[in-house]
């Protein structure tokens, strides 16, 4: 009876509730071109790399853009650890985002550096300042206090984007280098919005699992926005390489699904969040759909975000929605059904660990447990009503069918486990 309460606990309890969230917050896109020539750095301006032009800024300003997000790189805007801003790199970040300013458009300054810093030949990822560390937090820290100490007088600020897809370090080491930057930025700049991207590629899938940790981050001001990426080929990357929609297993909910663990766990935690980076080939319109439909959830949730991508440099990237000679590219259709969000939202009930879908549910005979492109689970553990275990075994893959056609109908509940004891619950149906 004990073990039956218990099961009974732990369904109700995945459910939480947060605080309501009324604002307007812009949809924008990503200008990219400031980040080019990774391999090459500082590298020379307008062979290596590139800044929006004027004609850019006013083509998305006038479909309505109110947002733009522009990539750069930490090694041009600081040609060594320590040193003062590169002073011809600075005008042309200050030159964007006065041009933007006196056109009503906000900007988020991303450092696109992947929790990296090149010299010569060699990346460096952030580290501790332990023996053997070249790049430190220290230094991290030192880079965003010099920047927010410059663009803290400009209205137009969004945000800092901190670093873009930290991937490169420990988890603990990014959740210390954050911390680190937010107490640099607060020293000089009270009021800027600091965007925190998570490691995994900052998945949205992924989020709840391989991101859990940064919600302890502290803000005096109490402004930070948890920023995450959220594409929609097979592995979540946003390369598309294969050859089709369907060869990429998508459908019109795969936006949705891989951005609700983000979504709840905003929600649960009371945060803000952003999804800075989504984007769709232009050669199958079914890209168009799954688009819209995540891009209306987001919305609905009271989440902006910023395509990807844009800019003078991409030539025949299919995700860019840069116009060319035939005009407007057809991602702009759905893009432009999207340039705010304006609502109050009352968080409605949601899993934390959202992540894991269990199909079919009610079942026959097998049941599928697919984790996405996050593969955190490793071992699976079923119930009966009673709280006897049914089934054991250990999952090895993203994708795990289970033959228990020897159960008998009724309801069960699972347990997925990780390696280091953190738990999944879920509620299946065996039909007859």
């Amino acid at each position: 009876m004990k073990l039956y309460l218990f099961f009974a606990f732990l369904i109700c309890t995945q459910f939480l509730y947060s605080k309501p969230v009324t604002d307007t917050l812009p949809f924008g896109i990503n200008l990219a071109g400031a980040e080019f020539g990774q391999t090459n750095m500082p590298g020379i301006y307008n062979t290596d790399y590139t800044y929006p032009t004027v004609a850019t800024i006013d083509y998305f300003a006038s479909k309505g853009f109110k947002l733009f997000r522009l990539p750069f790189r930490w090694e041009r805007i600081q040609h060594a650890m320590g040193a003062e801003l590169d002073t011809a790199e600075l005008n042309r970040l200050t030159a964007f985002t006065d041009t933007c300013a006196t056109r009503g458009i906000q900007v988020i300054l991303d450092m696109h550096n992947y929790g990296k810093y090149r010299i010569g030949n060699t990346e460096y990822p952030i580290g501790l300042g332990q023996p053997g560390d070249t790049i430190t937090k220290a230094y991290f820290g030192n880079v965003w206090r010099k920047l927010a100490d410059v663009f803290k007088t400009r209205n137009n600020i969004y945000g800092y984007g901190i670093m873009n897809q930290p991937d490169s370090m420990p988890y603990y080491t990014w959740v210390l280098a954050a911390q680190e930057c937010i107490d640099s930025i607060r020293t000089t700049d009270r009021k800027t919005s600091i965007l925190i991207d998570g490691q995994k590629r900052s998945l949205a899938e992924c989020w709840s699992i391989c991101n859990s940790l940064l919600g302890k981050l502290y803000d005096t001001y109490n402004n930070i926005i948890f920023s995450a990426h959220n594409f929609f080929d097979k592995d979540g990357v946003g390369n598309y390489t294969t050859t089709s929609y369907d060869s990429l297993e998508a459908d019109v909910l795969t936006g949705i699904k891989r951005a609700k663990p983000f979504v709840e766990w905003l929600k649960v935690n009371n945060k803000k969040g952003f999804i800075s980076s989504y984007g769709v080939p232009n050669n199958d319109p079914r890209w168009l759909t799954v688009l819209d439909t995540f891009m209306n959830y987001i919305s609905t949730n009271c989440i902006n975000g910023s395509y990807w991508a844009a800019g003078e440099w991409w030539n025949n990237y299919s995700l860019s929605v840069q116009p060319d000679v035939n005009g407007d590219k057809v991602q702009m259709q759905v893009l432009t059904k999207y340039l705010t969000t304006s609502c109050t939202s009352i968080n409605t009930p949601g899993t934390v660990l959202p992540q894991v879908y269990f199909y079919p549910n009610p079942f026959t005979s097998s049941i599928t447990i697919d984790q996405g492109n996050c593969n955190t689970y490793t071992s699976v553990s079923i119930f009966d009503a009673t709280g006897r275990k049914v089934y054991s075994n250990l999952i090895h893959s993203n994708k795990n069918i289970i033959n228990i056609n020897n159960l008998l109908s009724g309801i069960y509940i699972v347990i997925l486990r990780t390696n280091d004891n953190q738990t999944y619950t879920q509620k299946i149906m065996r039909l007859k």
